[in-house]
């Protein structure tokens, strides 16, 4: 409880600001912020959260383990998620430790994972930046922004050989066809989700939707993508040449600068044939779009004009 509830009122601070009003006689001063940073590391419910997800933070570093889950062959949504949230398209599902008993995992040993993830990159001096969100009335889109993380991935192989590597030249982008660029990734701090009528209870966007690291733009997720491309779906795949084998244990570290170590991988390209094609259905779906745009535009004036001469 104490974990959510540093989690709403540090949203609350920043979501609901005081509004003064010059009618009414001075107030008190304001009660001085909360020290998220200092509450969280003392408190021994948080420790024992982060000890049970093997999870541990320092200054500009978040450090969290998992397993390789997908490897490409199809569209990657997501770089990063919790066990089982959107494995069909998840490169790295983040859990508790290796799973030991029979059958799949069950759910309830990664609940709880996304706050505490969370709340140690307050630990670790993240700060909360803005989710990837639309106006509904005008359809403008608004990109994520947020201070930058750079992904890693550390993993032992079968002989025993230590790796790491920059997550972000794992994937493919078919919209600069081409690598994914590194320092794309930001960190939002995911949203709230109001349950609706009728006491309006909020919840933490990442723990619902288990959605930690987005490829393709999401409002709910902890991390956001923010290179071209991420607004669109299906515009990145995985490089199977690049991602360790499916069920590979891996700690995945993320950082506010670039790390030393990484694998340097040689240059990728597409084959000439490919890469013409794949730039010929860019373009044909580009040219799409914008007439769909702008018949809704046409329609939307159209439909102005009427209610104006009425």
């Amino acid at each position: 409880m104490l974990l959510r509830t540093i989690l709403c009122l540090s949203l609350c601070a920043v979501l609901l600001p005081a509004e003064e009003d010059p009618q009414e006689p001075p107030q008190k001063p304001a009660a001085p912020a909360l020290d998220l940073k200092k509450i969280l590391s003392e408190s021994d419910e948080f420790q024992a959260k982060l000890k049970s997800f093997g999870m541990s933070y320092e200054e500009g570093l978040v450090r969290a383990i998992g397993e390789v889950a997908y490897r490409g062959g199809g569209p990657c949504e997501y770089l990063v998620n919790v066990y089982p949230a959107k494995a069909h398209e998840t490169v790295v599902l983040l859990d508790n430790g290796p799973w030991k008993g029979e059958g799949r995992r069950p759910r309830r040993f990664s609940k709880g994972l996304a706050i505490t993830l969370n709340n140690a990159f307050i630990c670790a001096g993240f700060k909360t930046g803005k989710v990837f969100s639309w106006d509904n009335k005008t359809g403008e889109v608004f990109p994520p922004k947020g201070p930058t993380v750079y992904l890693y991935a550390e993993w032992t192989d079968e002989a025993g050989k230590k790796h790491r590597a920059l997550m972000s030249e794992w994937l493919w982008n078919f919209k600069t066809q081409y690598v994914m660029k590194p320092g794309k990734f930001v960190y939002t701090g995911s949203q709230m989700i109001d349950e609706g009528p009728p006491h309006h209870k909020k919840w933490f966007g990442a723990e619902v939707d288990g959605l930690l690291v987005a490829i393709m733009n999401t409002s709910t997720s902890l991390i956001d993508n923010t290179e071209e491309g991420g607004e669109e779906n299906g515009a990145y795949e995985a490089i199977p040449l690049r991602v360790p084998p499916i069920g590979t244990r891996v700690t995945i570290l993320f950082s506010d600068k670039k790390l030393d170590g990484a694998l340097v991988h040689k240059p990728l390209r597409l084959p000439k044939e490919v890469f013409e094609a794949r730039k010929r259905i860019a373009a044909e779906k580009a040219a799409a779009e914008k007439a769909a745009a702008e018949k809704a535009k046409a329609a939307a004036a159209k439909e102005k004009g009427t209610t104006g001469d009425k």
